[in-house]
């Protein structure tokens, strides 16, 4: 449920219909809605068929009293809409911002970039540094000008800026690390917690100096790390995880351990570990350890 909510973010109106949010846990439905993260908006125009297998989009109808909706279907006829069908809700990444902003503890107040989707969470202590948080509710083909924007407001700071998705290319964006909000973040009891540690080694990632950092095992490059850490979401989504811890408790192995997958920091796990990781989530050693080069922003 979390995912679905984090990927929907990417779209510029993230609405769900009552058929997208009926199969979740009501819990977590409300702490949503009540966290003001997902607000009501009004009824559905339009459904999917439900009476046929071919999950054709139909324009809803009422009757002369205004109590009954239906549709049309080719196949069946009229067939009644349940109104409770028609409703909709939408995300509020205005509010998110303000909540991420709380979960990550950062000091200053959150500030949304002009004419975007874009917002400055703050800074906060992490592993030794204090860098800018960012969060950006946008799609893949945004990423550009959202890294452009920052650039432009603040300059070429150490930071993270927080994503809805994991980029499907490598990205070569400076001192700002790219970050899949999906993998930092977490819906847990009517909580939203953040994985600090993440953040911490996707902040080692950087190389200001261009001097690769190395911890006694070899650390991989950023590029081959996004890679990796895509392949991780992948598996996530496909299996409704909710963050790295998650994750780690689904695989049989310490976050840490994970993290240092990623990063090719051998200091955190051992090679048969990684082995059994990879083949719990099928992925071959060959696919984990190629990644495209990275593109300059």
């Amino acid at each position: 449920m979390w995912n679905e909510y984090v990927q929907r973010l990417a779209q510029l109106n993230p609405e769900f219909t009552y058929d997208d949010v009926s199969d979740w846990n009501p819990e977590d439905f409300e702490a949503l809605t009540t966290a003001g993260l997902l607000h009501e908006i009004e009824r559905a125009t339009h459904v999917v068929c439900d009476a046929c297998p071919e999950a054709h989009r139909e324009p809803v109808r009422w009757s002369s009293d205004g109590r009954r909706a239906f549709i049309s279907c080719p196949s069946v006829g009229t067939v009644d809409v349940i109104l409770e069908r028609l409703r909709r809700w939408r995300a509020s990444p205005v509010q998110l911002s303000t909540w991420l902003a709380k979960a990550l503890a950062l000091s200053g107040a959150v500030r949304p970039l002009p004419d975007s989707r874009l917002w400055f969470l703050g800074r906060g202590r992490v592993a030794g540094r204090t860098p800018y948080l960012f969060f950006a509710a946008i799609g893949p083909d945004e990423l550009l000008c959202a890294v452009t924007e920052v650039r432009h407001a603040y300059g070429r700071v150490a930071g993270v800026l927080l994503l809805p998705f994991s980029p499907a290319e490598p990205l070569e964006t400076g001192k700002l690390q790219l970050a899949d909000l999906g993998l930092v973040v977490s819906l847990r009891g009517r909580r939203i917690t953040a994985d600090i540690d993440f953040i911490g080694d996707q902040l080692a990632d950087a190389n200001p100096t261009g001097t690769q950092h190395r911890s006694q095992g070899k650390q991989t490059s950023r590029a081959l790390a996004a890679h990796r850490r895509a392949i991780m979401k992948a598996f996530m989504t496909t299996n409704s995880l909710v963050g790295m811890d998650g994750l780690a408790r689904h695989l049989g192995v310490s976050k840490s351990a994970l993290h240092g997958m990623a990063r090719g920091d051998r200091t955190r796990y051992r090679d048969d570990t990684l082995n059994g990781v990879l083949k719990k989530i099928g992925c071959p050693r060959s696919k984990w350890d190629r990644a495209a080069r990275l593109a300059r922003a």
